[in-house]
């Protein structure tokens, strides 16, 4: 099916009228005629009704329309990404990132790309690892990075940097800023994330290691959020466990207190996440060379979070 053609169609039939397509398209109105009549004549089917100077379109142009706006936008979609391999210097680069390294690692990483690639564009989705994978699946993104290493057999998994967990409280309410014991942690009060997210599973293994429980810990709080809870630590209503990322400045400015438990270590890993069945397109390639190289994430302090 000739795409001009279908350009043509869809012009007229948004305007209904073959002269006012013709003046968009800078095409004279015979030739516009003429190209609705040869796109009709290969389907076998009438696709306007003329009625005077009034251009209707029939059920067999109504149902073609939809189908046009579709195969135009993918010609549109396949051009801009054979642009892409032509000049990997332009283009869109879109990744995925779970919460810890969409909030933390990835925007800022995302900056220093771009100064490489000052005329590409880029987008981040944020979500839970889950959704990530999912969008990697649906062929949303080319590229992700999450919490949780996915044993989907379509899924490449490769480990980027690592992130330690750390037991945070408000100034001043905790007069020890050492555990000796780990099992001392049972007598604080916890604000945790909610079930399934990546922290909370990193604090249940830790905590089976020292043949504790999430049942055995003073929960008085489940929140959806490290936002919600790091803004919930700041308002006393207990301790947590969080990314060191993600309260690294507020550590600095004394927003919190590090409490070190002794014998009780949490590390996470994140993972870079590509389509095993799909090659990367030029620019995610980079980028994922980009985000391999030590010079990633040096000047960043990422390399090994928490250090």
């Amino acid at each position: 099916m000739d795409f001009r053609r279908l350009e043509v169609f869809a012009q007229v039939y948004q305007l209904k009228s073959f002269s006012k397509a013709g003046q968009v398209l800078y095409l004279s109105q015979p030739t516009i005629s003429e190209h609705v009549r040869l796109l009709e004549e290969d389907l076998g089917l009438s696709l306007f009704d003329r009625e005077g100077k009034e251009i209707l379109p029939t059920k067999a142009g109504e149902r073609l329309y939809h189908y046009a706006l579709q195969l135009l936008a993918l010609r549109t979609e396949s051009e801009r990404a054979m642009s892409q391999f032509r000049d990997k210097s332009t283009g869109e680069l879109v990744v995925g990132g779970s919460n810890i390294p969409g909030q933390y690692i990835l925007p800022a990483l995302l900056g220093k790309f771009k100064k490489l690639f000052p005329n590409i564009s880029l987008r981040l989705l944020v979500g839970d690892s889950k959704n990530v994978q999912e969008s990697l699946l649906e062929g949303s993104i080319e590229i992700g990075v999450v919490g949780v290493k996915a044993d989907h057999r379509q899924i490449s998994c490769q480990e980027l940097v690592r992130d330690n967990l750390i037991c945070i409280v408000p100034p001043g309410s905790f007069a020890n800023h050492e555990i000796k014991n780990p099992k001392e942690i049972t007598r604080l009060p916890f604000i945790l994330r909610e079930k399934g997210s990546g922290t909370r599973t990193a604090i249940e293994e830790a905590l089976k290691k020292i043949h504790l429980d999430i049942s055995d810990l003073q929960v008085v709080a489940e929140m959806g959020s490290n936002e919600a809870i790091r803004q919930a630590v700041k308002a006393g209503v207990g301790a947590t466990i969080i990314s060191r990322l993600a309260v690294r400045d507020d550590l600095k400015q004394g927003l919190f207190e590090e409490i070190r438990i002794k014998r009780f270590s949490i590390a996470r890993k994140f993972f870079i996440i590509t389509h095993q069945q799909r090659s990367l397109s030029p620019l995610a390639l980079d980028f994922k060379e980009f985000l391999i190289g030590r010079h990633a994430y040096k000047d960043q302090g990422i390399k090994e979070l928490g250090d």
